[in-house]
């Protein structure tokens, strides 16, 4: 609360969460914990930053072609496999956090949106 009474109205927080925060896997709880946290964090935040004129939401993606995704256990183990063609760019998730930042989501607040390239939708 304390950081969003010192924003502008008008003013946006785009936290990144995980798609972990909705569905896991194995041997990432605190990890899948920590993004659900975050998640309703972002939703008592919009609260709190509605009257101030402040949105606040969270992108959570899926599986991005970064250095923590092939350090994951998940992924190393083989407990997880990962298609290379089901693999996001970090530029995918930028584009969403610019949206959410942008005029053109005035109305979105208290919003996680998932960016996995429809995965979570097949699991």
């Amino acid at each position: 609360g304390h950081a969003l009474r010192r924003m502008k109205p008008g003013g946006c927080v785009v936290n990144i969460a995980s798609v972990h925060a909705q569905r896991t896997s194995p041997l990432v709880a605190p990890y899948a914990a920590a993004k659900a946290a975050l998640v309703s964090l972002t939703r008592s935040a919009a609260i709190e930053g509605k009257p101030l004129g402040i949105r606040v939401n969270a992108v959570l993606p899926g599986a991005i072609d970064t250095p923590m995704l092939h350090a994951s256990p998940n992924i190393r183990s083989g407990a997880e496999v990962v298609d290379p063609a089901d693999l996001g760019q970090p530029d995918d998730i930028a584009a969403v956090a610019l949206f959410l930042a942008s005029s053109g989501a005035r109305f979105v607040t208290g919003e996680g949106i998932v960016a996995d390239g429809g995965r979570m939708g097949r699991l």
